[in-house]
Order: C-alpha cells, then sequence, then structure tokens
C-alpha cells in the first residue's frame, strides 16, 4: 500500500476541520508543464528566482509546487483529468550540499511530516492552490561562507517512494488520489536551486505531458 496514502488517510479527519477560504482559480500549466516541485527565494515559483548570490549567512527559500493537476479523476487509469484545486499531500526529498545547514524548515498549518530522516517529506496537508501552485515548504539555510556553486536538487524519498522513481503530490478533493510529480530542472540530475551558481539554474522539462500520464495506464 502507497505510504503517502496512508498518510493521508490519517490526516483527513483533521483537514476536515479547516474551513474553506474558497475554490482557487486554476488554469492549464504552461506548456502542458504540470507537477512540479521547485526551490525559490520567492513565493511566486518565479524561475528568475532560482539562485542566491548575496552576502553569506542565512538564506530563505520556499519549496512550491507549480501547476499540480490529477489526470486519474476518480479513477486510476480513466485518462479523466483535473487542475487540483486543494493539495492533500506531497512527497520529497532536498539534497543539501555540504557547508549548507538547514537552520529551520517550516510547514504549512495543519501539515504533518510522516517521514524521519533529515530531508526528507512524506506529508499530509490541506492547501488551497492558488495561481497554481502552492508553497509547502519554507527553509531558513545557514551559508556562511560564500562557496561558488552550492547546488541543491531534488530527489524521491528514501526507503520505497510512494510513486517508484518520481516525487508524489495528492488531490485532496479525490480521496488523496496519488499523482507523480517531477522537479522544476527536469531531471534529478539537474539542480533545482543553487548558491553563488557559476551557471543560471534553468527550470526546464524533460518528461512531456504523455509520458507523465501513462505511469499509471
Amino acid at each position: 500500500m502507497k505510504k503517502l496514502l496512508l498518510a493521508m488517510s490519517a490526516l483527513a479527519a483533521l483537514s476536515l476541520l479547516v474551513p474553506s477560504t474558497g475554490v482557487a482559480q486554476t488554469a492549464e500549466g504552461p506548456n502542458g508543464w504540470y507537477n512540479h516541485f521547485g526551490i525559490y527565494t520567492t513565493q511566486d515559483a518565479n524561475p528568475a528566482n532560482t539562485s542566491y548570490s548575496g552576502a553569506a549567512g542565512q538564506v530563505t527559500v520556499y519549496v512550491v509546487a507549480t501547476n499540480p493537476r490529477n489526470y486519474n479523476l476518480g479513477n486510476p487509469g480513466s485518462g479523466v483529468e483535473s487542475d487540483i484545486q486543494r493539495l492533500g499531500g506531497f512527497e520529497f526529498q532536498i539534497i543539501v550540499p555540504a557547508g549548507v545547514f538547514v537552520l529551520q524548515a517550516v510547514l504549512p498549518a495543519l501539515t504533518v511530516n510522516f517521514h524521519t530522516d533529515p530531508n526528507n517529506y512524506l506529508c499530509g496537508t490541506n492547501i488551497e492552490i492558488v495561481n497554481n501552485r502552492a508553497t509547502c515548504l519554507t527553509v531558513t539555510l545557514g551559508a556562511f561562507t560564500q562557496t561558488d556553486d552550492l547546488l541543491f536538487y531534488l530527489a524521491p524519498v528514501n526507503s520505497v517512494p510512494s510513486v517508484p522513481g518520481h516525487l508524489a503530490l495528492t488531490d485532496y478533493n479525490d480521496d488523496f488520489r496519488l499523482v507523480a510529480a517531477f522537479p522544476a530542472s527536469g531531471s534529478f540530475d539537474d539542480p533545482v536551486f543553487g548558491l553563488w551558481p557559476t551557471e543560471p539554474i534553468v527550470p526546464t522539462e524533460d518528461a512531456s505531458w504523455g509520458d507523465l500520464k501513462s505511469l499509471f495506464r
């Protein structure tokens, strides 16, 4: 049984107690780039903010899910697609470079991390999607010595990811339907964020929308 679905079930009763603030207006992702997680210095997931080149010290960054989409609405393999309006859970691991410290990692309200390994997040939540994105984590980094190319990556969680070889999210409004997700870089081999990078960190898309949908068909 999928670990993330178990986490969602454990949190469901708590999440239902949260008053709704209305349904977000959602739209299709740009050029079909759905179900991405990235790391940014701002919560708007602007591709221009995937790096930091300021003074050494504390740096705040955000892990943001962009264009969440449920492509098996109501029935795995159905092919009925819909933008996700409330995020029910998420799953990723942050690969932090040597020499950088995670001073604080703050989850949204009523979000629970069921993973125990450092920098691994298998979370149940109830986050409204606004402007096609949701902030999943706010991280304060300690980078006290300026060093070129301190690069961050996203990867599947340790100990059997819910969707093998992928990140994951769930649709709160569709019984926590499990959906495969990808790093904003398009590859686990490419960084999603950098401190003092010598080359730009540019979000790309390697996996086509058709390839993503075919995972559960």
